[in-house]
């Protein structure tokens, strides 16, 4: 079963990376995934989150890593919290620059056809010719 769900996944990826969608399912993950943090971290630390909506500003920051300072977890398991946060904020930045510069490098390349593939190309036809010919 997880072999299947693995196995899905790993074709949505593709094919989102294909279809340029990757971008939509990555802002939906982050933001599904501060919800979540901002939800957790309500109820493990509600003397320095007493409402859900300053939790959910505090996921904002720090999943963006913008993180103003203005709101920060004191208890030590609000810590451990804020840390995979920062870590999987950072990481979905890291492949979102990724994904753009592939995107730009792919377009570059599709614009200007390589003319060492072109003269490989050649050389190719070349080979098979002499091959028929024998």
């Amino acid at each position: 079963m997880l072999v299947r769900l693995t196995d899905f996944a790993m074709r949505r990826l593709d094919k989102s990376l294909v279809t340029g969608r990757i971008l939509l399912y990555l802002v939906g993950t982050v933001s599904i995934l501060a919800v979540a943090f901002a939800a957790i971290m309500r109820v493990v630390d509600r003397h320095d989150y007493p409402t859900f909506g300053l939790a959910l500003w505090w996921a904002a920051q720090t999943v963006t890593t913008v993180g103003y300072g203005d709101v920060t977890p004191t208890e030590t398991f609000g810590r451990l919290i804020a840390s995979a946060l920062m870590v999987i904020g950072f990481a979905s930045l890291s492949l979102l620059s990724g994904i753009t510069a592939s995107a730009l490098i792919a377009r570059r390349r599709a614009a200007q056809p390589d003319p060492d593939l072109k003269r490989l190309e050649r050389r190719l036809d070349e080979i098979e010719r002499l091959i028929r010919e024998r």
